[in-house]
């Protein structure tokens, strides 16, 4: 990934498109606990809302976490060593995600197409379509970490580093 693409408005907005879940899971919940509680009167649809949308931004998480090239390293480890082995720790780290990723994508399509073609529904008294919008965005963004993977791959070995000073020392805008 170009360092021009790390930083662009665009990715920023919807970095904080998606954080803003992180408020309306919290609203959520805490009104579920509200209802529950205070009121003696639950809901039908908070914790399933909520579930929802924490599956929607795990699967963003992991996009982001690839994003920035900062998934599925032991810093320690590789901070500490010399170029060579960090080439080779590189080199484990796409076959495993690639592995992962394509597994997920390959398997899970035929269940996410199906979900989404049925618009299948989560089979509670609120109903919503959890599996018909989850299953494929677990797919997309398998498929979406991978493409990322190889991109931090490539630039790991021309030796681009797409980390801004800010992001190296563990403080990412």
């Amino acid at each position: 990934m170009s360092p021009l693409m790390h930083k662009s408005s665009i990715a920023k907005t919807v970095t904080a498109l998606f954080s803003l879940l992180l408020l309306v899971i919290v609203a959520v919940t805490f009104y579920e606990v509200l209802a529950r509680y205070i009121f003696k009167s639950p809901t039908l649809w908070a914790n399933e809302l909520a579930l929802w949308l924490s599956a929607i931004l795990y699967a963003a998480a992991g996009v982001y976490a690839m994003q920035l090239d900062q998934h599925l390293r032991i810093t320690v480890l590789y901070d500490a060593s010399p170029s060579w082995l960090k080439r080779v720790f590189d080199c484990i780290q796409l076959v495993c995600v690639l592995t992962y990723c394509l597994a997920i994508s390959w398997f899970g399509w035929p269940s996410s197409w199906k979900a989404l073609a049925t618009w299948e529904r989560f089979g509670t008294a609120w109903n919503p379509p959890i599996p018909a919008t989850v299953k494929p965005a677990i797919v997309c963004a398998a498929l979406i970490i991978a493409i990322y993977a190889i991109i931090n791959f490539v630039n790991n070995m021309r030796g681009i580093d797409t980390r801004s000073p800010a992001e190296e020392k563990g403080r990412v805008d």
